[in-house]
Order: C-alpha cells, then structure tokens, then sequence
C-alpha cells in the first residue's frame, strides 16, 4: 500500500498543532504574577513570574507550584489580586507530554499549599487524560468555591470529588 507523502505531512501537521496546543500557557499565570509588581518588594513580582513556567513543565514536581503559590502570597501580601494569581497558579494545568505520559500527577503532600485561601483548589489537567472533565470542572467550581480541604493533599480532594487517573506525588 502506497501512502501519499502529502498526506503524512497533513497528518504529521495535525498532530503537531493538537499537540503544540496544549503548550505555552505557562506564559498566561507568568503575565498574572509579572502585573503584581506594585505589591512586595522592588524586582519580586518579576522574580516569582519568572519562576512560573519551571513549575509547569511536565517533568516538574507536582508540588513545587504549590510551594511557589504559597511564596508568591508569602512575598507579595494577600491582597486579591495576589491571592487570584496564586490560585490560578495552583488550578493550573501541569505539561503532560502525550506521547511519553498522559497520567497527570497531583501534589500529594496534605501541608501544600499552606496559605489557607488556596486550599482545596484542584488543578486542571489535560482534556485527553481519561476523567478530566470531571477534574476540569472541579477545578473550575474550585476556584469560586475551594472544596473542604482540612487535612487533605491536593491529591485527596481530587479523588474524593470523583477523579483518580493520576498519579499522586510527594513534595
């Protein structure tokens, strides 16, 4: 069977902008820390923004964008605004590269993140990962209504709210 060349490259193509799709959004919650230079110290908003997109590649910790959450409130003040980019960071979906893992992994340590007005948000995860509508709109309410979050990891309160495909990971 003769393929057309043609056609692999509309194929290939395809693929590509799916995949390439779900990549770059980092640059969103960078912008949202980047605008709170008025709040902190001189330099710290662009610091912690420079910080974001480390935390959401694929091969980051799960954690680590809870902790940096926490640092961006701990560093910046809670005024609204701050407390509105720390949790879009914590709702926000990590990389997941498709071709080598499509199995999300959600922070698992029950003390991250710290501040208490970011507890009991769930983050997104790839529209791909088998239950993610479930989990995307739990992340979606979660960021209007935290659920109940009194002594439960990020992890937890995903699986009792009805989403488990994922991995759970340690700080």
């Amino acid at each position: 069977m003769h393929v057309k060349p043609s056609l692999i490259l509309a194929a290939l193509a395809s693929m590509m902008t799916t995949s390439e799709a779900r990549f770059g959004r980092e640059g969103l919650i960078q912008g949202m820390v980047q605008a709170l230079s008025d709040f902190g110290t001189p330099g710290a908003a662009g610091s912690l923004a420079g910080q974001t997109p480390g935390v959401l590649l694929a091969g980051a910790n799960a954690c680590a964008k809870l902790s940096l959450a926490d640092k961006i409130v701990t560093e910046l003040g809670n005024d609204a605004q701050v407390l509105a980019a720390a949790a879009a960071l914590v709702a926000a979906e990590k990389n997941t590269n498709p071709f080598a893992n499509i199995v999300p992994t959600i922070c698992s340590d029950a003390s991250l993140p710290a501040t208490e007005a970011l507890r009991g948000i769930v983050p997104l995860v790839d529209p791909a990962v088998a239950g993610a509508d479930v989990q995307n709109a739990n992340s979606a309410q979660s960021l209007q209504s935290p659920f109940q979050a009194n002594g439960l990891s990020v992890a937890e309160i995903s699986q009792a709210n009805g989403f488990s495909n994922f991995t759970g990971q340690a700080a």
